[in-house]
């Protein structure tokens, strides 16, 4: 009983604290900003095994098209209890990491809406954030790249990176 509470304290909380996101950034003229990216947050789907090569080949891509980039992966599984607090929101120690890090960019890969995953791009401290799938949290994205809703999820990565490789040309 304890811990149905506790999940819905913390849907709840971060709910409501994603729907009143509000980046600290100015507006920022994208390719000007892509063009700065030195380090990227890939966030990865889980339960996708078939995605598996697909998502290696798109993290590939990404040291094509940026210099001297550093990609960093994050997967919901390494998430651990004592990462969170007693309702299981992400401590600000372990937020801090990702902060530290000094992330220019968030690539959240997930084919459906993952509030955790979506509260770690938010509070990443990342100028620029991407996700592939719209949400209930669009908001908390930045960049977004819509492609035909009957893509499937190969397509749209490959589209997320033809306008990658676009927006960073010189």
């Amino acid at each position: 009983m304890i811990q149905l509470i506790k999940k819905q304290i913390l849907k709840k909380y971060m709910d409501l604290r994603l729907k009143w996101f509000k980046s600290d950034q100015d507006d920022l003229e994208l390719p000007g900003s892509i063009r700065k990216v030195r380090h990227i947050l890939l966030i990865t789907p889980e339960g996708h095994p078939e995605l598996e090569q697909v998502l290696e080949a798109f993290a590939s891509e990404l040291y094509k098209i940026f210099d001297n980039v550093q990609v960093s992966t994050f997967q919901r599984s390494s998430f651990r209890p004592e990462d969170g607090n007693w309702f299981g929101l992400p401590r600000e120690e372990y937020l801090d990491n990702f902060r530290q890090e000094k992330i220019d960019l968030v690539i959240d890969l997930n084919l459906e809406t993952d509030r955790l995953c979506t509260y770690i791009s938010a509070l990443s401290g990342a100028p620029l954030r991407m996700n592939l799938m719209p949400g209930a949290y669009d908001q908390v994205y930045n960049v977004q790249i819509r492609t035909h809703e009957l893509g499937n999820a190969e397509y749209k990565m490959d589209k997320m990176l033809e306008y990658l490789r676009r927006f960073n040309s010189k």
